[in-house]
């Protein structure tokens, strides 16, 4: 290389290490420059970071949120497919929950199938009361779809088998009562709802809760359908069975058709219930003393007060060939 060549190139190397060193000098003052004036924004400019902060902060909650509510209702479908036999404590407490935080008809059947599966159990029973489930499932009675009504009826149903669960149940019997006789004739909430008045009535304890629905009882078992009949029959029968309800059951009024019901061409169910119905109510009669003035038209006159229509009916039963049907005919008729 010659001298003129190393030269150049000498001075083509200060002017780039000048070049280079002007810039990261300007770099450094931008930078300094920058980091004043924010400085110099002082409250202001935090004021907008920390509202900065803040609007992340709930953006973020709200996503955390969102998460957990689609882990929740992942939760909740999870125990709704579980079989009823495997739920356990915290399983239905997630079921109760969602039947009283949720509107959606189809989801509270759907809730409401699952705890009647459950109540099927004893033990289960037992916890849904404990929880609280009792008022939870009851107050499903005054939902405005019809069908969820009658799942808590289902519901209802098994849980008052339990006799302990009665005791609290007992504060929504004008309500089963009530709808009963103010639902569509031969409906499935009807059915549903004698289905509750039966496992009630099946010990003394809420009878006296039930008088005035006697005439209405009376009326189902002439108007409905067979499981109508057979299922206010199960009822009457229990009512009957207490020596107490005897004359509030015998001064109700008879419907006029009552005694059809005494045909040989009734179904067997409903015939048979219906004999032991009277036949309670004639032993009854028997060990009760002193005398009730009964109206024309009530139950007792057209049994036992003019006896000679049914009388002609029983006899006409004697030919039945069933001996259960005539057993019972047999009580009626021993004075």
């Amino acid at each position: 290389m010659g001298a003129v060549d190393e030269g150049r190139w000498a001075f083509r190397l200060a002017a780039g290490l000048f070049a280079g060193a002007v810039g990261f000098y300007a770099l450094y003052k931008l930078t300094t420059l920058n980091r004043h004036q924010e400085e110099q924004m002082g409250r202001g400019g935090g004021h907008r970071q920390s509202q900065k902060q803040k609007l992340v902060q709930r953006v973020s909650s709200l996503r955390l949120a969102a998460d957990n509510r689609g882990i929740a209702h992942s939760q909740q479908e999870c125990v709704l497919a579980k079989s009823a036999d495997s739920l356990e404590q915290q399983h239905l407490q997630v079921v109760l929950s969602l039947l009283q935080e949720t509107s959606d008809s189809s989801t509270r059947e759907l809730t409401l199938v699952t705890l009647g599966n459950s109540a099927a159990f004893t033990t289960n029973q037992d916890l849904i009361r404990s929880l609280g489930g009792l008022s939870v499932v009851a107050n499903c009675l005054s939902d405005e779809v019809t069908s969820v009504k009658v799942k808590a009826m289902n519901v209802l149903n098994n849980l008052s088998m339990n006799v302990a669960n009665q005791v609290e149940l007992k504060i929504w019997i004008p309500q089963i009562l009530e709808i009963v006789e103010a639902t569509t004739l031969n409906s499935e909430l009807q059915v549903a709802g004698l289905r509750v008045l039966t496992n009630i009535s099946v010990t003394n304890n809420y009878h006296h809760m039930m008088i005035n629905s006697i005439p209405h009882f009376l009326k189902l078992l002439v108007e409905g359908t067979e499981s109508v009949k057979v299922q206010v029959l199960k009822v009457l029968v229990n009512l009957s069975a207490n020596l107490g309800l005897t004359h509030d059951l015998l001064c109700a009024q008879a419907p006029l058709s009552f005694l059809l019901l005494f045909d040989s061409y009734v179904n067997k169910d409903v015939l048979l219930r219906l004999l032991i119905f009277v036949a309670n109510l004639k032993e009854n009669l028997n060990l009760l003393q002193g005398s009730v003035q009964y109206e024309v038209q009530s139950l007792h006159t057209v049994l036992f007060g003019n006896p000679t229509p049914f009388s002609h009916k029983l006899a006409m039963l004697m030919l039945y060939q069933d001996n259960e049907v005539k057993q019972q005919v047999a009580r009626i008729l021993i004075k």
